[in-house]
């Protein structure tokens, strides 16, 4: 109660220079009055916006001085889709704090494979992502019924947490029913994901939406190649297969997703135009072990020279210093 009056005070007795904002909205007119310029952080694609979401973004825009977009493609999509001046945009992708991964490195404990049903020869995929069905979950299903007809020494281990219960339960009926749940594992959430990159042979996030992905940051920090779509950073980092294989997206340009086509895709359909490209190029990672993981490697590299956070950090801080001043 009172939040308003609050933190009007807390603008009185701090003065701040400028305000960082996360779509948020709140205290904008505060700012406003007092003439405090507001710096607003695009973290995704926001294609997920439905059209009330869209109305609140339109009223809130006039306020922002400036935005930052975590990816190229977050910043298209804000400029075709949401009506975003591109001038008025600077992108600078995620980073990650190295020495924390380091610590997290050194502490790692591979989690055993046969704990999961794995065994030691299987090629391990690992997807790190919110059980959110807008990360792919079905597609991968897809994809690995069609694996599962050539091979059985691929496995997905999926771990995240659950966003939504009732998709997941679904998804869960799905795999039983198709028996695809032996070799795409749900095994739930952890914090030590740290422990599974070390059992995993490679990376995998086919979302159909991101802005930039963490979790893919991560993945290169632990020398894992990728097997990503198109969307958010991915074309960013997997240069010419240099990291990884990039895959097109099911429905083509970012700038063709919105809320209901991204509804259908995660949450209405069941198999998908790239899921054979998607098993191809699983099975490509199984059959070259060595040269992926060479790929891999290469990843660690990039993001060590292009994604230290300390760099974003200061990238940041001269957005904020020319607005503000």
């Amino acid at each position: 109660r009172g939040a308003e009056r609050a933190y009007a005070r807390l603008i009185e007795d701090f003065r701040p220079a400028l305000a960082l904002d996360h779509l948020s909205g709140f205290g904008h007119d505060l700012f406003a009055g007092r003439g405090i310029p507001i710096v607003s952080v695009l973290h995704n694609v926001h294609a997920h916006f439905d059209a009330p979401r869209l109305a609140r973004f339109a009223r809130h825009d006039a306020g922002i001085a400036h935005y930052i977009s975590v990816s190229r493609k977050a910043t298209l999509y804000a400029a075709d889709r949401l009506g975003v001046a591109p001038a008025r945009i600077t992108t600078i992708p995620n980073g990650l704090d190295i020495a924390e991964y380091e610590r997290r490195a050194a502490a790692a404990r591979p989690a055993a494979r046969a704990a999961l049903g794995i065994a030691p020869d299987d090629y391990v995929f690992l997807n790190v992502a919110a059980y959110n069905l807008h990360k792919g979950h079905h597609l991968m299903a897809a994809s690995m019924r069609r694996v599962l007809a050539r091979r059985r020494d691929i496995r997905i281990v999926c771990v995240g947490n659950t966003v939504r219960p009732p998709h997941i339960a679904a998804l869960r009926e799905r795999l039983a029913r198709e028996g695809l749940d032996a070799h795409m594992l749900l095994p739930g959430y952890t914090e030590r994901v740290e422990d599974l990159f070390a059992m995993a042979d490679a990376f995998l996030l086919p979302s159909f939406i991101e802005g930039w992905s963490i979790a893919m940051n991560e993945a290169m920090f632990f020398g894992k190649p990728m097997i990503l779509t198109d969307t958010g950073g991915a074309a960013d980092v997997i240069e010419d297969e240099d990291t990884g294989i990039l895959l097109p997206n099911e429905y083509g340009p970012v700038t063709a997703l919105d809320c209901a086509s991204l509804d259908r895709l995660a949450y209405d359909t069941e198999d998908f135009a790239i899921a054979d490209d998607l098993a191809r190029a699983m099975e490509r990672f199984a059959d070259n072990r060595a040269h992926w993981a060479a790929a891999g490697a290469r990843g660690a590299d990039k993001l060590r020279r292009r994604y230290d956070l300390r760099d974003v950090v200061r990238r940041y801080e001269a957005v904020l210093r020319r607005v503000a001043a």
